[in-house]
């Protein structure tokens, strides 16, 4: 090959380069998920959609894939697999990308921090206590009551998986109070608490963001929230604090991702138009609406990065503190 024609490679090679961020996207953005629809973060990741699609391009188009399983391990363990083109993106919580890796017996099959590019931190939800229409107590104090008791036993509580953070803040409630409830995982936070409704299962830990609309409907009943101050749209529900339970204090957090080796000009206009769709009143509005909060702190790649960090060393705490493994 000519000198010349070598030249003229690269120089193309050097256009092409800006050419993939003016153009991108061209084609509709898929968004996993590794629950239900209907669960907090089926919610999350389409209230976050409907605004950063404009926000990234006028012609954008972003779709929602669920791919429900194992607390949210088997979509990232697929995801880890994509290529890191920027249409193949993730909204994970701290089951996923804390819990599985921190507290499974054998962890898990992809590493949160080396195998995946973060993008942005999207929202967080406070847990909160459900318990169905026939639990024998209207306030946290009696229920914890029944639940240190031997009628206990016979009170069946739900989850939306093993190991996802509903599953070890209930394991948490159960060791610290002593209770002999069994527990009966489901696969994600909706079906778990509509379990509850149902009187299927009698109480159980659930993301307020799956908790919330059965609230609203009185179809369950919430005793006691796991954030630092009430949550704004459920004025009258007191705190794990409050009661006594400081240890419950706890939050899922909800980041956006997407497969290792995603282009850093890409992943910043990402980063960049989450945050436009994040700042949006309405949209914070409607995350508070489903018992969430939209995240309006900063809110960089590196941010969230550090957050993934920081959150497996907690829940590695917690696993050294309490004991409670995931296992199967």
């Amino acid at each position: 090959m000519r000198r010349r024609d070598v030249l003229l490679g690269t120089g193309a090679a050097m256009l092409a380069r800006p050419a993939r961020a003016q153009t991108y996207p061209d084609r509709p953005i898929t968004i996993t998920n590794g629950y239900g629809p209907g669960g907090s973060t089926d919610v999350a990741a389409r209230l976050l959609m409907d605004q950063m699609a404009p926000a990234l391009s006028p012609s954008a188009r972003m779709i929602i894939e669920n791919k429900p399983g194992a607390s949210g391990t088997i979509a990232s363990t697929w995801m880890v697999r994509q290529p890191p083109d920027g249409y193949s993106l993730m909204i994970s919580e701290s089951s996923s990308f804390a819990i599985w890796p921190a507290m499974h017996e054998s962890g898990t099959r992809y590493k949160p921090l080396e195998e995946f590019t973060w993008i942005s931190t999207i929202c967080t939800a406070p847990l909160v206590l459900i318990v169905s229409p026939d639990f024998p107590a209207k306030d946290a104090k009696i229920a914890f009551d029944i639940l240190k008791s031997e009628q206990s036993e016979g009170l069946d509580f739900s989850s939306s998986g093993p190991g996802s953070i509903p599953h070890i803040a209930a394991e948490m409630l159960k060791l610290s109070l002593g209770s002999k409830s069994h527990h009966i995982p489901y696969r994600g936070g909706a079906p778990a608490v509509l379990s509850i409704a149902k009187n299927e299962t009698a109480w159980g830990v659930a993301s307020l963001g799956s908790a919330a609309g059965q609230i609203q409907g009185n179809l369950v009943r919430a005793l006691a929230v796991t954030s630092t101050a009430r949550f704004p749209s459920f004025p009258d529900v007191p705190t794990f604090t409050e009661l006594g339970m400081k240890d419950m204090e706890l939050s899922i957090l909800y980041l956006l991702h997407g497969p290792q080796g995603l282009p850093r000009d890409i992943t910043e206009r990402l980063s960049k138009a989450a945050s436009v769709a994040l700042a949006h009143g309405p949209t914070q509005e409607r995350f508070v609406s489903a018992g969430m909060q939209a995240w309006t702190s900063a809110n960089t790649p590196e941010t969230a990065r550090g957050l993934v960090e920081a959150e497996l060393a907690r829940f590695k705490g917690v696993g050294v503190r309490t004991g409670i493994k995931i296992t199967g």
